[in-house]
């Protein structure tokens, strides 16, 4: 039995990007085990995928949570993740997390084959890699798909996996009862937020919120439409805010009340998604739900939906300083043009082709 495993230290949409990797790998090998290393918060992405038969949270931002606590904790809790790797004596590792430190432990502990992405020539620790200067060309899942073809692997379908259960599936029937909201109706939700990756550069993903609201007032006029309203504890306020300017009592808040099984299970039952970039759009690609999409400074060829062509439409604005989101960074922009000349007209013109 191949044991195999996978890292990705990043969000969630970076997460779901891997999981046609998750796919084919099982395809390739139907009885090996796979485990998958990735962050505390994207975690729940993985639950209940039967391509995964194991998850640890080990990533280097979570580290760095405990290293500021406590060095001594950090070097114990380092210490013990290496040593429960290094006894599970994994076949080989599909290694995306682009640094060294990685691949160094990989190495350290003896897994013989090392693929990646020799990134800033990081791959030093690596036995199979491809030369890497950033995604640019291509979106991200077709280069999982390179170095997929690398590893021996040549069937992969380029289609996002978001797995719910009976349990996400009730949790939502329940909230929408509660909001008395009927499935026999147009829903449709909204996520203004989203970046959190980005840390304090997330507003620069944000296209902005009267914008929203002026969208949500005519999807609501033209198609009595009920709305759902998503994000984390720390947009409760700016929710509100949002709240305050639609003109009808047709807006529910699932705002800080949902983690991302519930939010999923909420995304399944809309008939069309609102959005920056961010995971929540990723979520509802992964569940083929349809999607009107704000890009600003992120590549959308790069990063942005794939799957049937059908069910999304990305909005965007051709400027010559567009995309700005280069090799893992973004460039300190105080105009956020490529977002602020998106219209309302933009966006709602793309939701009614969809809808």
């Amino acid at each position: 039995m191949q044991k195999i495993l996978v890292v990705n230290p990043f969000g969630i949409g970076d997460v779901l990007f891997t999981t046609p990797v998750l796919r084919s790998l099982k395809q390739k090998y139907p009885q090996s085990f796979i485990a998958y290393l990735c962050n505390s918060r994207s975690a729940l992405v993985l639950k209940n995928n039967p391509f995964v038969d194991q998850i640890f949270f080990y990533s280097r931002g979570d580290f760095k949570i405990i290293k500021k606590k406590s060095n001594f904790k950090y070097l114990v809790q380092v210490f013990k993740a290496i040593i429960v790797l290094k006894k599970m004596k994994f076949d080989f590792v599909i290694d995306l997390s682009l640094v060294t430190q990685y691949s160094f432990i990989f190495w350290l502990i003896g897994i013989k084959k090392r693929y990646g992405f020799n990134y800033r020539n990081r791959g030093f620790f690596l036995t199979d890699k491809i030369d890497l200067s950033g995604f640019t060309d291509k979106h991200v899942v077709e280069y999982y798909r390179q170095l997929m073809f690398k590893a021996g692997i040549d069937k992969f379908r380029k289609h996002l996996d978001f797995f719910l259960n009976t349990e996400d599936l009730a949790w939502q029937q329940e909230f929408l009862q509660k909001n008395q909201i009927n499935n026999n109706g147009l829903i449709v939700g909204i996520a203004p937020f989203g970046g959190i990756s980005w840390g304090q550069n997330a507003e620069n993903k944000q296209w902005p919120l009267e914008r929203f609201a002026g969208v949500i007032n005519r999807v609501i006029d033209k198609y009595n439409a009920r709305v759902i309203i998503f994000g984390v504890k720390a947009d409760l306020k700016a929710a509100k805010d949002l709240q305050n300017m639609i003109k009808t009592g047709k807006i529910i808040s699932a705002v800080g009340c949902t983690d991302l099984r519930q939010l999923g299970a909420l995304i399944k039952c809309l008939n069309l998604l609102i959005s920056n970039d961010s995971g929540p759009m990723h979520i509802a690609c992964a569940l083929d739900i349809k999607i009107a999409a704000v890009y600003g400074p992120v590549d959308e060829k790069v990063y942005g939906p794939i799957g049937n062509p059908d069910n999304y439409a990305v909005i965007t604005k051709d400027l010559a300083c567009r995309p700005c989101y280069k090799n893992f960074r973004t460039k300190d922009c105080r105009t956020k043009k490529c977002l602020m000349q998106i219209s309302e007209d933009n966006v709602f013109d793309a939701i009614e082709r969809l809808l």
